[in-house]
C-alpha cells in the first residue's frame, strides 16, 4: 500500500473516531432534562452514526491489517471490498426494514447503500475496476458522509422545539 493511501486511510479513521466522540456530547444534550430519547427516530439517528463511524473505522483499519500479511495490493482491495460490500447491503437492509424508518427521504438515503455496494463487489470481482483502493474509498466515503448527515439531523433544532423569547 502507498503512503498517500495508508495517509488517506488513517485520516477518515480519525475523522470516524471524532463523529463517534460528538456522539457522546450529543447524547447529554440529546436526551434533555428526563434523561431519554423524545422519540424512536432521534434515538436511531443517534445509533446510526455510531454505527456508521465505527464500521468507517473498521473499514480503514481493516486494509492495514491485510497489508500485514500480505504485500498484493490486488489480494487486499478483493478482501475488503467484498466484505465491505456485504457489511453495506447488510446495514441497508437492516434500517430500510426499520419499521421506524418509514419515511421515503430516510429509504431514499439507505437504497443509495446498494449502489455503494455494488461498486464493492465489482471492485472484488474485478468488474470494471482492477481491485482499486479508489473503489474501497468510496464505500469508506460513503459511511463518513452518513455519519455525518445523522449528526446534522441529531444536532438541528426545529423551530416548534424553540421556545419564544
Amino acid at each position: 500500500m502507498s503512503p498517500e493511501q495508508t495517509s488517506l486511510l488513517l485520516s477518515l479513521a480519525q475523522l470516524g473516531v471524532a463523529f463517534a466522540g460528538f456522539a457522546a456530547i450529543v447524547v447529554l444534550f440529546g436526551r434533555g432534562d428526563s434523561g431519554r430519547w423524545r422519540d424512536r427516530e432521534r434515538a436511531n439517528r443517534f445509533h446510526g452514526m455510531v454505527v456508521h463511524s465505527l464500521v468507517a473505522v473498521f473499514f480503514c483499519l481493516l486494509p492495514l491489517l491485510l497489508d500485514a500479511f500480505t504485500s498484493d495490493p490486488s489480494s487486499i482491495w478483493l478482501i475488503a471490498s467484498a466484505l465491505l460490500g456485504i457489511e453495506i447491503v447488510a446495514h441497508a437492509t437492516g434500517v430500510i426494514l426499520m419499521p421506524s424508518t418509514m419515511r421515503i427521504r430516510t429509504r431514499a438515503a439507505m437504497s443509495l447503500g446498494y449502489a455503494v455496494a455494488a461498486v464493492q463487489f465489482m471492485n472484488a470481482a474485478g468488474i470494471g475496476f482492477d481491485r482499486a483502493f479508489e473503489a474501497f474509498i468510496v464505500g469508506v466515503v460513503w459511511h463518513v458522509f452518513m455519519s455525518g448527515v445523522l449528526f446534522l439531523m441529531l444536532t438541528w433544532v426545529p423551530h416548534t422545539d424553540v421556545d419564544a423569547a
